[in-house]
């Protein structure tokens, strides 16, 4: 099947580099945002400054306000919008989607409310006859993929026809694609590295040394797997690109949000400044809520998850909360 229109739901630095990537490969692509400044800046200006600034945006390349221009006629639909957000729109999508349509998610999380992962957030609101949800996941910094830095993650879908066609659809000489049967353990990976990765970043603003970091990764990679094993994932998929390669590279990129608000934690600023100051969501202060009310239904032990948890929601100090989960 040739994809002649995509559309990608979500205009911030991740949603944006893919409209480049895939423009790039004489798709016809499509950008929705909610964001009006946004979309002004690209009609107008064909630059994105908030979240991609100096990266030219060709004129080929629409973006609209209007949900259903942008899904008009998609063959292809990408998902890039925060994980609390997917609901919502996958409700606005689901009167406009064509049938037989592929849908793309690039968005990790799980919902608080009801814990679900994002390909189930999606199957509860798209009709039936959409069954062509599929997941992405791995260390996949926009900043690093728009300047084709080559990068390599995981693909997945209850059908792995679809996971392969999305892999096709998306793939390019520095952009790798390799289809993994294991759904759930793509996604939780993404899910959950969120949360070390703040405990990194307040390792970083305290200036601890790489001795401290080594033993965090180390006991965040065994903490990822308990976790996800028991929500059904295979473990072995958290040694892998959506588990371990993820999760390096969130706890070590400048770009990593979520590292970078655990860095200003570790600075001595509240979680509102930290917050303010990186100006993005963060991922991984929703994940450590549900994380750590999984801990505590299922009875695991979670050391990082606990004190990540004790630090964002009950004022415990960042530098109690690392001798907490190092010793």
């Amino acid at each position: 099947m040739e994809v002649r229109k995509l559309a990608i739901l979500g205009a911030g630095n991740l949603g944006t580099t893919l409209a480049l990537m895939l423009w790039e490969k004489e798709y016809r692509v499509e950008l929705w945002t909610i964001e009006e400044d946004v979309a002004e800046a690209i009609q107008v200006g064909r630059e994105n400054p908030r979240y991609l600034p100096g990266h030219y945006i060709h004129t080929g390349i629409g973006v609209t306000l209007d949900i259903s221009k942008a899904l008009d006629d998609a063959e292809v639909v990408v998902v890039a919008v925060p994980s609390h957000a997917v609901r919502e729109v996958a409700r606005l999508a689901a009167p406009h989607l064509k049938t037989g349509v592929i849908v793309i998610d690039f968005a990790k999380g799980m919902e608080l409310e009801t814990g679900l992962r994002m390909s189930q957030v999606l199957e509860d609101e798209l009709p039936a006859e959409n069954d062509g949800i599929v997941a992405v996941s791995g260390p996949s910094i926009a900043l690093e993929l728009v300047r084709k830095l080559p990068t390599a993650v995981e693909v997945s879908s209850h059908n792995l026809i679809y996971a392969q066609r999305a892999k096709e659809i998306l793939e390019t000489h520095f952009f790798r694609l390799h289809v993994n049967e294991d759904l759930p353990g793509v996604e939780l990976g993404g899910v959950f590295k969120n949360i070390f990765a703040i405990g990194a970043g307040i390792c970083d603003g305290l200036r601890m040394g790489v001795n401290t970091k080594a033993s965090y990764l180390t006991k965040s990679s065994k903490e990822l797997a308990v976790l996800g094993s028991t929500l059904g994932a295979n473990p072995h998929t958290f040694m892998g690109l959506s588990g371990l390669g993820d999760l390096i590279v969130t706890c070590a990129s400048e770009h990593s949000r979520n590292r970078r608000f655990g860095e200003k934690l570790g600075e001595g600023l509240s979680i509102g400044e930290a917050q303010r100051s990186i100006g993005q969501v963060v991922e991984g202060i929703r994940a450590a809520k549900v994380a750590y009310r999984m801990s505590k239904e299922r009875d695991l032990e979670l050391p990082i998850v606990e004190q990540i948890y004790c630090v964002l929601y009950e004022g415990r100090d960042p530098r109690e909360a690392v001798y907490g989960f190092i010793l």
